[in-house]
């Protein structure tokens, strides 16, 4: 489901001028093709789900609590993730001529187009969805009503434009992400806490999770998961510790939740995997 309200004429006096507030919802296979606007500029909230958009010819992954920003001109290509379909609030405005001066963009030329989710995001999803409403009803006033919920929203994208990098901070933001998993590799076996790596690297624990899975297209939880899992295949295969050892070796003291964490990321038990795996290596030689 589509659905996206035109605007009419708003008021004279207003600083930008709303041509359209939609919402997205429902539909797995959504995709829209390599377009841009040339005359309006548009914000996109995720509500729900996941998509890749491709933006400027840079592929970016997006979910729930991210902002898309497109200047106008800015080419872009759209697509929802069809196990987790794509639920979005959008809408497309201009700035009234001579408001701006020669800064006609809604975030500096250069900076990355997607917000990701942080302490405003809610407050954005809110002024986004009661905008919508607006829109919706079209009830007496509506028009102003939007007009004042856009300049919010607004004047909160300024506020978080320490979350915008240029392509130099995307680079450093590499070498960040670079340097979080040569800790985990490193420390694997310790109880690591996402919060704690966060506060550990002076960086914001939303802002954690999207620069690392931007950089390795995982989280850092999954890679963790990942790193303990690939230990522990390795253990199986060559030692003949029991499993609950392996398990408090590469970071686990539940063995019982090691073993459901390693069949699901394996395909199978630790049991099954090692009886599989260590039958030729431990096998006894004078019975061959």
């Amino acid at each position: 489901m589509n659905t996206r309200h035109e605007s009419d004429r708003l008021h004279e006096d207003q600083d930008c001028i709303i041509i359209y507030v939609g919402k997205l919802a429902d539909n797995p296979h959504w995709s829209f093709p390599t377009h841009k606007h040339d005359d309006l500029h548009e914000i996109i909230y995720v509500n729900e789900g996941q998509g890749s958009f491709t933006i400027d010819g840079t592929k970016h992954s997006v979910q729930k609590g991210d902002l898309l920003i497109y200047n106008k001109g800015t080419l872009h290509e759209e697509r929802s993730d069809p196990e987790f379909p794509l639920s979005t609030f959008y809408c497309g405005f201009r700035f009234k001529e001579g408001t701006r001066g020669n800064k006609d963009w809604v975030v500096p030329p250069g900076s990355e187009p997607v917000v990701r989710a942080n302490r405003y995001s809610e407050e954005i999803r809110s002024l986004m969805q009661t905008m919508f409403n607006e829109f919706s009803i079209r009830e007496e006033g509506y028009d102003s009503v939007s007009h004042h919920l856009l300049n919010a929203v607004l004047v909160i994208i300024d506020r978080m434009s320490r979350y915008q990098h240029t392509a130099g901070e995307i680079v450093r933001s590499n070498t960040l992400a670079n340097s979080i998993k040569d800790y985990l590799d490193t420390n694997y076996r310790q109880n690591i806490k996402l919060k704690d790596l966060a506060d550990q690297f002076h960086i914001d624990f939303y802002y954690l999770i999207h620069m690392y899975k931007n950089c390795y297209g995982t989280s850092p939880y999954h890679y963790l998961i990942q790193r303990r899992m690939g230990e522990a295949t390795r253990l199986l295969v060559s030692t003949k510790k029991k499993v609950w050892e392996i398990a408090k070796l590469v970071g686990y003291d539940n063995p019982n939740y090691f073993t459901i964490l390693f069949t699901k990321t394996v395909g199978e038990s630790p049991r099954s995997f090692r009886k599989r795996n260590q039958k030729d290596m431990f096998s006894d030689p004078s019975s061959n």
